[in-house]
């Protein structure tokens, strides 16, 4: 039987890259892996990592294509300086913003 670890993302890198989509007029909380974004004071996206599969998930909910725009063009220029081997899937949910900003 072969034992399989996973390598994390070493916490440094996971709080530059909040403070790095913060420089960007993004503010974002981290728990653990899930990145939650705020744009002009609303939840517009959340960024979900996964160490061993290298891979993302960019949730878009703001439902305004200008702004799902702005949010993947920032948190991919991101991911490309801090998690360069990652591939970033996108999902894009429409007309949420007023149930997570009521």
């Amino acid at each position: 039987m072969s034992t399989y670890f996973i390598k994390g993302i070493p916490v440094k890198v996971l709080n530059n890259m909040v403070e790095e989509l913060r420089l960007k007029g993004l503010w974002t909380e981290r728990h653990s892996y899930s990145l939650r974004i705020m744009y002009n004071n609303r939840f517009v996206a959340s960024l979900h990592l996964y160490p061993g599969f290298n891979e993302a998930v960019l949730k878009l909910i703001s439902g305004d294509p200008f702004i799902n725009s702005r949010i993947r063009s920032i948190v991919k220029e991101v991911m490309s300086i801090y998690l360069s081997g990652y591939v970033v899937r996108e999902v894009e949910v429409e007309n949420v913003l007023d149930m997570y900003n009521a």
